[in-house]
């Protein structure tokens, strides 16, 4: 690594881990305002709710990095600017292009770091705090984690499931039921159980009993009895029930595309809203990179017109972005759009604009 690209990371990276450390601050702050009625009902320990907190923070990095990201840029590439520091780095023949590589290089892979955190620890750390919180207000505890009569028809396997309570700390099920179909969707096997257990990746039942039927529908043959049994066959992982049980903000893009591949049957409008959320959480870590972007022509056009000029450009940015994805996702939702262009397309107008202001630049 070259001087230069030091010296311009570390005029970066302070500014970013300060914004970083602040917007954190901010947002537990007012989440505890937000939530500390709830931890007085529910009595909650002071350690429980560090931990709350400490499990938060990856689920929100998403809404907090970009914006560090722009201040960051903007901060350091203006006051490299008032310096004439950057005047002096282009005068001696170091392209714009050349300058960038530092700060493109840590919103690239801070947008890999924030898109793998995503898919993730994101999801399922706000899920846990979404439960965490209920918890606190309920005097049983434990139902906030039991799922009742769940109904899940997996149309690869062509098998139906009917649970009577879903536990979705353990996956432990009561009063199971699984109805294996042919092609044709005649009846092949039915399986009832008191209670199904999820352990070393296998399906394990207990007390259950197994009927057969014939291409007709109809039983055939005695019903056979067992106290415990492992089911190989049943390839149903725990996820495909924590899928429906969850609401889409708390899921995945990889479980949104396992909802919408097991539940092709369902009305196209209903579809719609799963898959608008699928493509607009795969394109939201890639706002790391654009903010990126955007902030360097800014930074160094308002290095001699002072910091606030900077601010109000960055608060204008992320108004116009978040409006266009909030616009885009509700006409994707709605069929106006295909998922695709409701997911994408600001990051496309915005990485557009961003590309013909570095080209200005030079």
């Amino acid at each position: 690594m070259k001087i230069i690209d030091r010296y311009l990371l570390r005029t970066f990276l302070a500014p970013f881990f300060y914004c970083l450390s602040a917007f954190i601050m901010i947002f537990v702050v007012l989440d505890l305002f937000d939530k500390l009625s709830d931890f007085l009902e529910g009595k909650t320990p002071f350690a429980l709710i560090g931990q709350y907190y400490v499990i938060l923070i990856p689920s929100v990095l998403i809404q907090i990095v970009p914006i560090s990201l722009l201040l960051a840029v903007l901060y350091s590439l203006s006051s490299l600017t008032k310096n004439n520091e950057l005047t002096a780095m282009r005068a001696s023949g170091i392209s714009i292009l050349r300058l960038m590589v530092p700060y493109l290089s840590v919103g690239f892979l801070l947008t890999l770091g924030v898109g793998l955190l995503n898919e993730s620890v994101g999801p399922r750390a706000a899920y846990w705090c979404y439960n965490f919180v209920r918890e606190q207000k309920r005097q049983d505890p434990a139902a906030v984690y039991l799922k009742n009569d769940l109904a899940i028809k997996n149309q690869a396997t062509g098998r139906s499931w009917l649970v009577g309570r879903f536990d979705i700390r353990d996956y432990s099920m009561q009063n199971v039921e699984v109805l294996q179909q042919r092609p044709d969707t005649s009846d092949e096997l039915k399986i009832k159980a008191k209670e199904a257990r999820w352990l070393d990746g296998r399906w394990w039942f207990k007390d259950l009993t197994t009927q057969q039927y014939d291409v007709d529908s109809n039983p055939m043959g005695p019903l056979r009895f067992s106290l415990t049994e492992e089911m190989v066959d049943l390839t149903e992982p725990p996820s495909l029930f924590m899928n429906e049980v969850k609401d889409p903000e708390y899921m995945s893009a990889l479980d949104l595309h396992d909802y919408l591949k097991t539940h092709a049957h369902r009305a196209p409008s209903a579809l719609a809203r799963i898959e608008a959320d699928m493509h607009s959480r795969l394109a939201m870590p890639w706002t790391c990179f654009i903010v990126t972007l955007l902030g360097i022509p800014f930074g160094s056009q308002t290095g001699r017109k002072g910091a606030m000029l900077g601010i109000a450009l960055s608060l204008g940015l992320f108004f116009g972005y978040y409006v266009l994805v909030n616009v885009g996702l509700a006409l994707a939702k709605k069929m106006v759009i295909p998922a695709e262009a409701g997911g994408w397309l600001p990051n496309l107008i915005f990485l557009g604009i961003g590309l013909v202001m570095v080209y200005r630049m030079r």
